[in-house]
């Protein structure tokens, strides 16, 4: 190389781009590096079911319990939902929700087909006051800043893990672009 030229600095892990890779072929590798990480997951072993817990089994359970009095208070308000577990996991669910919509696209297909993809605020609680880990929260970076999984992978990963025994515990899922409102698009952006 020529002078002051040197060489780009080569990735450090094998999902880390080099240097010089535009931002489309770091993001094409980060998720192949994500597909390969969710196989290489499927592939472990399964341990045994996680045990029910009671706040005798530890001494932060309660203090940890009294916290969940604040997301009581939104779940019986209805302004925080969240979706049922059973609804994702179910045989043909794939072919009804593809990849996941917002609350109020999810809201209309519950009443216009007569199913339930969200627990009522009354289960929402009880499942939070379980203290058996029945509420999974899902948080990540979107893939793009209009929908947080374009593709449906997400949403797919997401089933295989409800149905995996390691998920088969979980009752509700709280998935931000699915449990709370959006708020409302301008004119422009909705056509």
């Amino acid at each position: 190389m020529g002078c002051g030229m040197s060489k780009p600095a080569a990735a450090t892990e094998p999902w880390q781009p080099a240097a010089e890779a535009d931002p489309w072929q770091q993001l094409t590798m980060l998720e192949e590096a994500n597909r390969a990480s969710a196989t290489a997951a499927a592939s472990l072993p399964i341990s045994s079911p996680l045990p029910k817990l009671t706040a005798a089994d530890h001494k932060g359970i309660p203090l940890l319990a009294a916290l969940d009095e604040q997301l009581v208070a939104v779940l019986t308000s209805g302004a925080i939902k969240l979706l049922r577990a059973d609804f994702l996991r179910a045989d043909g669910s794939e072919a009804m929700l593809p990849k996941l919509l917002r609350r109020q696209e999810l809201e209309r297909m519950e009443k216009e087909r007569g199913i339930s993809v969200f627990l009522t605020p009354k289960e929402a609680v009880v499942a939070l006051r379980s203290l058996s880990r029945e509420v999974a929260g899902l948080t990540y970076g979107w893939a793009s800043p209009d929908h947080p999984d374009v593709t449906g992978e997400y949403l797919a990963n997401v089933r295989r893990f409800l149905r995996h025994p390691l998920g088969e515990h979980v009752t509700a899922l709280f998935w931000e672009c699915a449990a709370t409102f959006d708020p409302p698009q301008p004119v422009a952006a909705r056509s």
